[in-house]
């Protein structure tokens, strides 16, 4: 049976009238900490006043946190934009939120709390009170990402003057950069993740810690962000794949529930592990060896474009062959960087194969490194353009001729098919970058010695170092670029998303739009030839794809399409 509701409805006697409600309330005391808020917020103290009625009155308006388990902004995300302010918050925590669990702190996992504590039958409230009774005076973590054991020992002034760890990291400690996991690595954090720096920076976030806790560790298990770590003094990067890969007793606590995620698992016990000797965060992961062997094609284009190919199945799926003609016919020669995926129609094709010996974690850019490094200087000066590119779109899916014909006709150093803004950081995409022979000679011992210092990394830290850092570089350097289809070319955002979009859209929520997801429709319309993968195979900015193969007229045909995709998809 729903319990009665406790607190009268704000439309029939307004929200002040609910607030002085609010604390007689039978679960007020969850949420409140008198002597936290008084210690927390100096001011209060100093007036005189209980902690409880200037909360009411005035604090919760100012947003001030109740206790060190609630935090009013934090919690104010489970509610609709119209309605964000501290009293109604407040007012839902109470009436509904704390019953259903609603998240309460980035730094409270009351789903965590349950497993660790053989209570998964408990209520949320029963939960949150056990958090806040027990849990305080054992110093019990609230969280997988806070280490309280650890901190308290670490932390002088927690040790020394008798503090609470967890109220100190809150109060203090936050601001200090005193942060209450050992594996934690703020610089490295803001350093490799541009848009939590900037999220940090406009003041959403107090710290990187904050971000990480409240959302990005969700990011980090499926790979969506790079995670530093710093584990018995040494620095690392998490990949989850690659720590389930090497810890099957992981992926079988997951599989059991008992674990959400190997990140989880990490922070939790499997740092300690790793520290101590008896368990490995990833499989060394050098860099790959690569042989050049020429075909029986002889070079005779003026471009040379640089193929990364790279299929778990280890095939050639015609799409791909279709691409290589198509560059072959617009005058170019094709290397094809693979791990292995040779046949008879690459052979008559491509004027060498690049073979790398393992997919190391340079991706593209370790591929495109091995064949610049291995045709040498003297064969890339025989061409006007030099192209990267890869199989991570399907090309050529309109005519590409227009195309051709704007890189022809260019005379910028590089020239790039799209663009994009990360963190605030602008960027040629790499998925197509032609460069001029002055970009070449100004990027290749720039890519040699980032290759050189970054051996292991993440996905998000590549695009960080390298296509980001790169296309930063080379405009640092005074080198000239040019866009097929430009981000700052779409006058009307609204009108090019797909499906278009009936509100005003600020140019700034371009930096959070993946220009190749949310403008495919718009990027087919002007010519744009590629369409991305990823797009089609796993739509994961859950854009609106219908219509994609009535879009698609060019060699690289639906047909070719979708049978790629049943492949991939199995």
């Amino acid at each position: 049976m729903r319990s009665r509701r406790l607190l009268p409805r704000r439309s029939d006697r307004g929200r002040g009238a609910a607030l002085s409600d609010a604390a007689t309330h039978p679960l007020f005391p969850l949420l409140f900490d008198e002597a936290w808020y008084l210690a927390r917020y100096p001011d209060v103290l100093n007036s005189g006043l209980a902690g409880a009625r200037h909360f009411l009155s005035s604090g919760v308006i100012e947003w001030r946190n109740p206790s060190p388990y609630v935090d009013l902004r934090f919690a104010a995300e489970a509610l609709p934009h119209g309605s964000r302010d501290g009293r109604t918050v407040l007012l839902h925590l109470l009436e509904s939120g704390l019953s259903t669990g609603s998240p309460t702190s980035p730094y409270v996992d009351l789903e965590w709390f349950a497993r660790q504590h053989r209570m998964t039958d408990a209520s949320p409230i029963e939960l949150l009170r056990v958090l806040v009774t027990r849990g305080r005076r054992d110093r019990l973590d609230p969280s997988p990402w806070v280490d309280l054991s650890w901190y308290a020992d670490t932390q002088p002034a927690v040790s020394l003057g008798g503090l609470e760890p967890f109220e100190y990291f809150l109060s203090v400690g936050r601001w200090l950069r005193r942060f209450p996991h050992p594996a934690w690595d703020e610089d490295r954090y803001l350093d490799v993740n541009d848009y939590v720096r900037t999220a940090v920076s406009s003041g959403k976030y107090s710290s990187g810690f904050e971000h990480f806790c409240a959302a990005g560790w969700r990011e980090a298990s499926r790979e969506a962000i790079a995670l530093p770590l710093r584990i018995a003094g040494q620095q690392d990067e998490f990949s989850e794949s690659q720590y389930l890969a090497v810890n099957e007793d992981v992926r079988v606590e997951i599989g059991a529930g008992t674990v959400r995620s190997g990140l989880e698992h990490l922070m939790t016990t499997g740092h300690h592990d790793i520290a101590s000797g008896s368990r490995r965060l990833k499989r060394p992961s050098p860099l790959s060896d690569a042989t050049l062997r020429a075909t029986a094609v002889p070079d005779s284009g003026d471009w040379l474009v640089l193929l990364n190919h790279f299929d778990l199945d280890g095939q050639v799926d015609p799409h791909v062959i279709t691409g290589i003609d198509a560059y072959r016919a617009a005058g170019a020669d094709v290397v094809l960087i693979t791990t292995g995926c040779e046949s008879a129609e690459i052979e008559r094709r491509v004027t060498a194969v690049v073979t790398k010996s393992r997919n190391d974690d340079l991706r593209d850019f370790g591929g495109w490194h091995h064949a610049l490094r291995l045709l040498g200087e003297a064969r890339l000066a025989r061409y006007s353009r030099v192209i990267l590119t890869n199989d991570s779109v399907y090309f050529p899916v309109v005519d590409q001729r227009r195309f051709f014909d704007q890189l022809r006709s260019s005379q910028a150093d590089l020239f790039a098919a799209t663009d994009s803004v990360s963190g605030g950081r602008y960027h040629l995409q790499s998925y197509f970058l032609a460069l001029g022979p002055a970009a070449l000679r100004s990027l290749l011992p720039e890519l040699d010695r980032r290759i050189t210092e970054q051996v292991e990394a993440t996905k998000m830290t590549l695009i960080q170092r390298f296509e980001v850092g790169l296309s930063e570089f080379a405009h640092e350097q005074g080198l000239t670029s040019e866009v097929f289809f430009p981000l700052a070319g779409i006058t009307d955002l609204a009108a090019a998303l797909s499906p278009p979009d009936p509100r005003a859209i600020s140019r700034l929520a371009a930096i959070v739009m993946n220009l190749t997801h949310h403008f495919w429709h718009e990027g087919l319309r002007r010519g744009l030839p590629f369409l991305k993968v990823e797009l089609l195979r796993e739509n994961p900015v859950l854009v609106d794809i219908t219509g994609w193969d009535r879009a698609v007229d060019g060699p690289c045909s639906a047909d070719l399409i979708q049978a790629h995709l049943a492949r991939v998809r199995r």
